[in-house]
């Protein structure tokens, strides 16, 4: 599972966070809520393997991260991370390919009727709303069953159906054992944690 130990990050020696120690439990609901500027996304890139921490380390299984690591992992940032130029088929046809997910085709389907996109399937991700690219990239992210999913506000853009249809496949990941961590400013949303943290001087705390 994901484990970070000793992870500090700074910014031209401003330093952002402060000696993280912290593990994920499988089948668990994480929610990171804190002011903007405190290192939310900064920490979530970090655990995802997109940026290195200045001091520390991010573990898979006890292993320094790699991308054999990386492949456990869904990610969603504020950047949807599709691509406007393919449909949304075509999007989830990819990323399913390049998770090694059998039958990536069918996966794409199954996925666009999950998050209401089936109509759109065929129409090009540029055309699409802001809600519409934002189911596509937490489809694009379970595609491939992570066994940790790591999230940027997640039902940022979504109306009120869309984030609890959201909040409902969330759920449905972690009764598989998946470990969410969400990043999210509306802490009384339809998705209910079990576990509460914030940051507080760049170190990560537990709220409840």
């Amino acid at each position: 599972m994901l484990a970070l130990e000793g992870v500090s990050k700074a910014f031209d020696l401003r330093p952002v966070l402060e000696e993280i120690d912290f593990t994920l439990a499988p089948g668990c609901r994480y929610l990171l809520s804190a002011p903007n500027g405190s290192g939310k996304t900064t920490l979530l890139r970090i655990m995802a393997g997109l940026s290195r921490p200045t001091r520390g380390r991010v573990l898979w299984n006890g292993a320094p991260l790699d991308p054999r690591g990386r492949r456990h992992i869904g990610v969603v940032l504020q950047q949807p991370m599709v691509y406007g130029d393919l449909t949304g088929e075509e999007n989830l046809r990819l990323f399913a390919g390049l998770y090694g997910v059998r039958d990536a085709r069918q996966a794409a389907r199954r996925w666009l009727e999950r998050a209401g996109l089936e109509d759109a399937g065929r129409t090009l991700v540029r055309h699409y709303s802001k809600g519409m690219r934002q189911r596509l990239a937490v489809a694009r992210a379970l595609i491939h069953e992570p066994a940790v999913l790591l999230l940027d506000e997640p039902l940022d853009g979504l109306d009120l159906e869309g984030r609890r249809s959201v909040a409902g496949w969330l759920d449905e990941t972690v009764s598989r054992g998946t470990a969410v961590f969400a990043v999210m400013h509306d802490t009384a949303s339809e998705w209910r944690p079990d576990v509460r943290l914030t940051l507080r001087w760049g170190r990560l705390v537990v709220v409840a």
